[in-house]
């Protein structure tokens, strides 16, 4: 038996299915290469609800121009095609709710060569079904389907210029990174900077952007009537405006908004007060254009955070800083190593996540980690809808705290991140970690002196459940200077050996700092240089610091890393993971210690990526 397109044999599977019937059905509907996109060309989205959500993509989408007007899905001949209609729905029902003004995809095909569906996106049963011998010319349910969907078809329902169609829709984060890079390139050759400085720039449009979607998806959630006009952060605005600067106008609103909070001492300051977007118009515009239909509030959190994290380590990391950042591998391993936990209290029956505390943060990424991981923790908690967002909400204002003492161009950065990956608190404070006085030195302007009046009321009262932490290697506290010596006088350990130490590295610091700041029974994981654990060579003269640790903690794990692990940050300093937990009496026996040596961390000699498995 045959069709019009082939025989009924040769159907043997999805690839034949696609190949002798799919493709020769969309040639005999009029549609050329250009209108056809397959399954590699087209992004992913989640549909389905609860525990069905799932990443889906389908076979085929048609387009006329950059408008999506028809999804396709082939399958097996021995598939029943009910599911993967739904599927394309509901797929179809997601990239509609991404145009404004219109909804483009009006239909689903669904075949398995043996049967075809037709349906239209919002309705449960197909409108037209065919067989394999209804494919000729003369059937009627062919001509029906021909007139439904065929090029010529679409074409004559496609909005002309005027009726101002906007697309506003979820991007996938293989997309969302690759527009990202392209836009930080951009801005290094149109303005001629660095990539730190470029990466900067690029966070104020960004941050105008998550702000301006959050209206539009308010709106949208509202069920409000949405337009073109309502897209400010968009070209067609800028062009609207006639305004040069008209990005910049929103940028110092929202700056503004922020500034407020700052003064009430609801968030911390990411910009400074008279700051604006140090980039051309033209710069901008261009900016504008990529990002503008992306609906970045309608992105996960984790993804925003993925593509950030992606963008930062381009950016910012390694050499040109001079500082260690931990690679993703080691962090995402040590949070899953530290277990944080969610808890039911017993008396108020709320739900209590971990607190985690990192004192060298950097960039955040350890507490971009420990946030996405209890996130995960409450998703499996059987909540409420309204349950889980109070609950995401403590883990995002009352959970996660960081400090650091790089540059003040770091710290906003840090808290940029935190901000895209939903952190509402942002506990990010620029203090040295390791000055239990936090000492405020005269003329210091008003608001560093009440950040760190602020961190140390929170110090003081605020012990721990987990530190996650990688402090600097080399860095040293010395006596001879008197800033320095005032921190040293505030450790016991600087006087093991009964006087003032000459000097004391700052790594072996922070371990009495993190054992005063931890709650009994607290988990200290932390990357540490292996000469404080060897017993061998320069390792002796660290005998007394073994003792002090033994006597205060328990050694649950020791992971020796590669020597190429810190590659990109241009060191081969040997390094292990040491695992602790806090002591909760002096009587507490050690047990065995779970000892191991990892052989690779995702990147080779030349610090390339070689394999970073998602889990």
């Amino acid at each position: 038996m045959e069709n019009k397109f082939c025989e009924k044999s040769i159907l043997r599977n999805e690839s034949d299915v696609e190949q002798f019937f799919v493709a020769r059905l969309l040639k005999d509907l009029r549609y050329k290469d250009t209108n056809i996109l397959t399954k590699h060309a087209i992004p992913a989205y989640v549909i389905g609800k609860g525990q069905k959500r799932q990443s889906h993509i389908p076979d085929y989408q048609l387009r006329i121009g950059k408008t999506p007007v028809l999804i396709i899905e082939a399958k097996h001949p021995e598939e029943a095609t009910d599911k993967y209609t739904t599927e394309a729905q509901d797929y179809a029902t997601v990239v509609n709710r991404g145009f404004i003004g219109k909804n483009p995809i009006q239909f689903v095909l669904t075949t398995n060569g043996i049967k075809t569906e037709l349906a239209k996106v919002d309705e449960n049963k197909p409108i037209l079904e065919l067989d394999f011998d209804d494919f000729f010319d003369t059937n009627e349910k062919y001509k029906k389907l021909v007139s439904l969907i065929s090029l010529n078809s679409f074409k004559k329902g496609t909005p002309t210029a005027k009726e101002e169609i906007f697309e506003f829709r979820t991007p996938d984060i293989v997309e969302l990174k690759g527009v990202f890079k392209q836009a930080h390139d951009l801005i290094r050759r149109k303005q001629k900077i660095g990539p730190k400085k470029a990466f900067y720039e690029f966070t104020k449009v960004l941050f105008v952007k998550m702000n301006e979607d959050k209206e539009i998806q308010n709106k949208i959630e509202a069920g409000e009537s949405v337009s073109i006009d309502d897209f400010r952060l968009s070209v067609h605005k800028i062009e609207q405006t006639r305004d040069e600067n008209w990005i910049n106008t929103l940028f110092q609103k929202y700056r503004d908004d922020l500034e407020s909070k700052v003064i009430k001492g609801e968030k911390k300051r990411i910009f400074q007060k008279d700051e604006k977007i140090n980039l051309s118009p033209s710069t901008i515009k261009a900016i504008v254009e990529m990002i503008e239909s992306f609906n970045l509030r309608s992105v996960e959190d984790d993804i925003n955070g993925k593509v950030f994290e992606t963008f930062l380590e381009a950016a910012v990391r390694g050499k040109e800083l001079g500082q260690f950042f931990t690679p993703r591998s080691v962090v995402k391993f040590m949070t899953k190593l530290a277990r944080l936990r969610i808890k039911k209290d017993p008396d108020s029956g709320e739900y209590e996540p971990d607190t985690i505390l990192d004192g060298s943060c950097g960039t955040g990424g350890f507490l971009i980690f420990a946030l996405s991981d209890l996130f995960h923790k409450a998703d499996n908690k059987n909540l409420t809808d309204q349950e889980l967002s109070k609950l995401k909400q403590k883990i995002r204002e009352e959970s996660l705290f960081g400090i650091d003492a790089s540059e003040d161009d770091i710290v906003p950065i840090t808290r940029m991140n935190m901000y895209l990956h939903g952190d509402g608190g942002s506990h990010i404070f620029l203090a040295d970690t390791l000055d239990k006085e936090l000492f405020i030195e005269s003329g210091m302007d008003n608001e560093r002196k009440t950040e760190l009046q602020e961190l140390n009321k929170l110090l003081e009262k605020q012990k721990f459940d987990v530190v996650l932490t990688n402090p600097p290697f080399s860095m040293k506290y010395e006596q001879s200077k008197p800033d320095e010596k005032r921190v040293l006088e505030q450790y016991g350990l600087a006087s093991l050996g009964g006087d003032l130490a000459k000097s004391l590295k700052s790594n072996i610091m922070f371990m009495e700092r993190y054992h005063g700041l931890l709650k009994p029974g607290g988990k200290l994981l932390t990357v540490i240089d292996e000469s404080v654990l060897n017993t061998e060579g320069q390792g002796k003269v660290m005998q007394k610091f073994r003792e002090w640790l033994r006597e205060r903690f328990i050694v649950r794990a020791i992971i020796s890393l590669p020597k190429n692990t810190f590659v990109n940050a241009d060191t081969g300093v040997k390094t292990s993971v040491l695992y602790l937990t806090k002591k909760t009496s002096p009587s507490e026996k050690q047990p065995k210690v779970f000892m191991a040596i990892s052989n690779g961390v995702g990147h080779n000699d030349a610090g390339r990526i070689t394999d970073e498995k998602e889990g």
